[in-house]
């Protein structure tokens, strides 16, 4: 019963995930035809350095509190668990609201710092995002916690939304008011702040209509002796220290790519504008890229509570589970996505980013394969994270950081490899933590981890859908050819490659038992009757 609960949470989160990131992969081309490559260059810049801030204020907040709520629910203390959520939200207030006005008040000496004065406004600008998405992960960290995944991803959705539109109207009002780059794409965070402001008013409303406080009170169990404030906030911080250690370490491959980038690409002879040029075709990459991992993530998100429920039991047999479980599903969705990024990176780019389709079509054609490393340390930090290894992570993911930080002052420096040296820094930097995270897991779990042979069939029945891609792709690019081509035809093409893909991969899954019928039945056991009928005998 649980693991169907993490599988119809993974569903529903992904679903988000992926709507999440679909906006984002059409909110940059729509601010890129705004600001142009060089605005989006200068507002990329300002954005690598807040997704920093937000990981150190943020991303280590939400698990933490989902990790506290959990082990007290687990215990029957859900009274105290309601009380860690309002309890976080106070300090996180506190923290994030301090570190949003020395990041506001330093933002020009910032700038200068890292070659990126044009960035100055857009730093400005991005500083009460960073309160807002604090207050916000608190409230997030308490419905995981509680498994209310719906409400979870509705939230996301909508932050999104409001962001994406609201980020648009400005960036395009201020650029017309100025005729400036720099304010343009400071405009473009506006909705940054906003999208985080009615995402919580949205779970306030939640909070409100399923009275959550009135469900802890019934559900408490009245033998368990009232945990203090003081060790909550103690339990919060404890956790929340190495995971948002471990997110600003991971984080941080922006900034070291916002402060390399500028440099490494001067010394090799490249001027402001090709700099910045270079720099929004990494983001177009990195948007692509994350399409995918949202999934993985949202994988991630509605195993944790599970993770964390079976360690505070000591359930080592549902630990084995959930762990196996969690690998299996990342493969099935991760494979077929590589490789279908890298066959179809030239019409993705073609439509998405036809500026940049020549040297950003080459870069996700060989740095798909990133997506693995980075989905796997995923899954991997997740069940690290719930059998408390916090600082095994942060060891890994520093070694990482450090070599990526070594090959792009090496690696960028040279012309012909520039933001390619970028890409294999990052790559290095997954490697790393992915083999002595997977040690680990398998001395901790006294078994061995079945992560090669788990990706064994997903492997091959993604080279079999390549192989139908490609056998496809070329009467259909001829026949896109021949009604003119342009941006909507070939979205179309795209749009019908990918299905062909898709039920390749489908069907041959399903052949070789790489999906069985008890997978679909853990998501939704409506799924079973969607499929042809020829599929569903082979699933019986």
């Amino acid at each position: 019963m649980e693991q169907k609960s993490a599988g119809r949470g993974f569903l529903i989160l992904s679903i988000a995930g992926i709507a999440g990131k679909l906006l984002s992969a059409i909110y940059v081309p729509l601010l890129t035809a705004v600001l142009g490559d060089a605005g989006y260059g200068i507002y990329v810049a300002g954005y690598d350095i807040f997704v920093f801030l937000i990981a150190v204020t943020s991303l280590g907040a939400q698990p933490a509190v989902t990790k506290v709520v959990t082990e007290l629910r687990a215990m029957g203390n859900h009274k105290d668990a309601l009380r860690a959520m309002k309890l976080s939200i106070k300090y996180l207030a506190i923290i994030s609201i301090a570190i949003a006005g020395i990041f506001m008040l330093l933002a020009f000496p910032i700038s200068k710092l890292i070659y990126r004065e044009q960035s100055a406004w857009t730093f400005v600008f991005l500083g009460p995002a960073i309160i807002f998405a604090a207050i916000l992960a608190a409230f997030r960290g308490y419905m995981q916690g509680v498994e209310e995944m719906e409400s979870l991803a509705i939230s996301q959705i909508i932050e999104q939304l409001i962001n994406v539109v609201l980020s648009l109207i400005f960036a395009a009002l201020l650029i017309s008011v100025t005729n400036k780059l720099e304010w343009g794409s400071a405009g473009g965070t506006v909705g940054t702040s906003l999208g985080a402001v009615v995402a919580i008013i949205y779970i306030l409303y939640i909070y409100n209509k399923k009275n959550f406080k009135e469900e802890a009170e019934l559900n408490h169990d009245p033998s368990r002796k009232r945990v203090s404030d003081k060790r909550i906030v103690k339990k919060l911080f404890m956790y929340a220290l190495p995971i948002t250690l471990v997110a600003a370490v991971q984080n941080f491959a922006g900034v070291i790519d916002s402060i390399t980038l500028a440099r490494s690409l001067t010394s090799a002879g490249f001027d402001e504008s090709k700099i910045n040029s270079l720099t929004s075709v990494l983001s177009y990459y990195k948007t692509l890229i994350y399409v995918p991992l949202a999934i993985v993530t949202a994988l991630g998100t509605s195993i944790f509570p599970k993770i964390i429920q079976a360690f505070v039991y000591k359930n080592k047999k549902e630990l084995k589970q959930q762990t196996s479980y969690s690998f299996r599903m990342m493969y099935i969705i991760v494979i077929p996505a590589t490789f279908g990024l890298a066959i179809l990176s030239k019409e993705i780019y073609s439509f998405l980013f036809p500026s940049a389709t020549a040297t950003g079509y080459t870069l996700l054609m060989y740095g798909s394969t990133l997506l693995i490393f980075m989905s796997i340390t995923t899954i991997q930090n997740v069940i690290l994270q719930g059998i408390n290894k916090l600082y095994l992570i942060i060891v890994s993911a520093s070694l990482g950081l450090l070599a990526k930080i070594i090959i792009n002052i090496v690696l960028v420096s040279i012309p012909s490899v520039n933001i390619m040296g970028a890409v294999v820094g990052t790559f290095v930097s997954f490697i790393i933590p992915t083999i002595i995270n997977h040690r680990k897991i398998k001395q901790f779990f006294k078994v061995n981890i079945p992560i090669v042979k788990q990706a064994i069939v997903p492997t091959i029945c993604s080279l079999l859908m390549s192989i139908g891609i490609l056998v496809a792709k070329f009467p259909i690019i001829k026949a896109s050819e021949a009604l003119g081509g342009g941006r909507i035809i070939m979205a179309i093409v795209t749009l019908i490659l990918i299905a062909v893909g898709g039920i390749i991969y489908l069907y041959t899954m399903i052949y070789f038992g790489g999906i069985r019928r008890k997978d679909l039945d853990l998501i939704s056991p409506k799924l079973f009757k969607f499929l042809p009928r020829r599929l569903r005998k082979e699933l019986i």
